[in-house]
């Protein structure tokens, strides 16, 4: 991988993007920000990392669902089959008025000692 600096890439940007064709080329921004140059030939598809390769397979095979179906940004949660339904099931109860929710200008310790004495 080959790091440079933005003022690197201000000066010699096409020797960049045909050095990305072939390698990992990132543009060192700031103190610990990093943009990274892809080369693709399409601009719709979505990259993901090793973290994000390893997070997927840690979650056992029969709950495993594709998170860019819910979610742009592929974010493992919405990878989990068992969080996709636990909130299918609270919006489904949000609809059939199971769901208690605060009043208008109640406090949280008002609210809370109503709830333990229903």
């Amino acid at each position: 991988m080959k790091v440079i600096t933005t003022r690197e890439m201000r000066n010699d940007a096409k020797t960049f993007f045909d050095l990305a064709e072939k390698e990992s080329v990132a543009v060192k921004r700031g103190r610990n920000k990093y943009v990274n140059l892809v080369v693709t030939d399409s601009p719709d598809k979505k990259f993901i990392t090793d973290d994000w390769v390893n997070g997927f397979f840690k979650i056992p095979a029969e709950y495993r669902v594709n998170p860019f179906d819910v979610s742009p940004s592929g974010d493992l949660f919405w990878a989990d089959k068992r969080n996709v339904e636990h909130i299918d099931k609270a919006i489904q109860e949000a609809k059939d008025g199971k769901v208690i929710s605060m009043k208008p200008g109640q406090n949280t310790k008002d609210f809370l000692a109503e709830l333990c004495t229903e």
